[in-house]
């Protein structure tokens, strides 16, 4: 019977370049989500700091090895991740500008309306397929112009367009239903 390979934490501690591979690619799944899109400059260091989270965590025996170990890294690059947000947040002193988590937000409007604008949003984008969800975030959020889109996605600009324009009608029908289905508001 032939020797059993070591388990995936203990070739990262061992410096196992597969092993490490595989993890920052677990970890940068995590830190390239839409939600995190505002730190897309920070990525390269937030990547980092997740993997020396992990080892730090592994060194430390905090790991049960009864538990799956690509959630146990994903959770802490979610973590590392949040506090950036967080501490961008603050940095700044207001939202950041083109994260999912504060679409929706008006400055004019208070917290709580804030709030119900985000929610009503991410129902409406819950409704659209992932195509449309990845051409509004590239429109809207990256800004990019359809010719970039286009190029991304090698697709020729008017697809781009009509699909765009698809995916903008089906939204708009979806926050129509969405209107539909709330509660009156609460009288003031």
């Amino acid at each position: 019977m032939p020797p059993s390979e070591p388990a995936i934490e203990q070739r990262l501690l061992q410096n196992d370049p597969e092993a490490l591979a595989l993890v920052i690619r677990w970890i940068s799944t995590v830190v390239t989500w839409p939600r995190f899109w505002s730190l897309r400059r920070e990525w390269p260091d937030l990547v980092q700091e997740a993997l020396a989270r992990v080892v730090e965590s592994l060194r430390e025996g905090r790991f049960d090895d009864r538990r799956d170990f690509h959630f146990y890294v994903q959770g802490i690059a979610r973590h590392t991740a949040l506090r950036a947000l967080e501490a961008a947040v603050h940095r700044e002193g207001k939202e950041h500008r083109g994260s999912v988590e504060t679409m929706g937000t008006d400055p004019g409007r208070s917290p709580l309306e804030d709030l119900a604008g985000r929610q009503f949003l991410r129902k409406v984008m819950d409704h659209a397929s992932e195509e449309c969800r990845c051409l509004m975030r590239m429109y809207y959020l990256e800004e990019k112009s359809y010719e970039e889109i286009a190029a991304e996605l090698d697709l020729p600009v008017g697809t781009v367009k009509s699909r765009l324009s698809r995916c903008l009608e089906g939204a708009r029908k979806a926050a129509q239903s969405v209107r539909r289905r709330r509660k009156p508001e609460m009288v003031r």
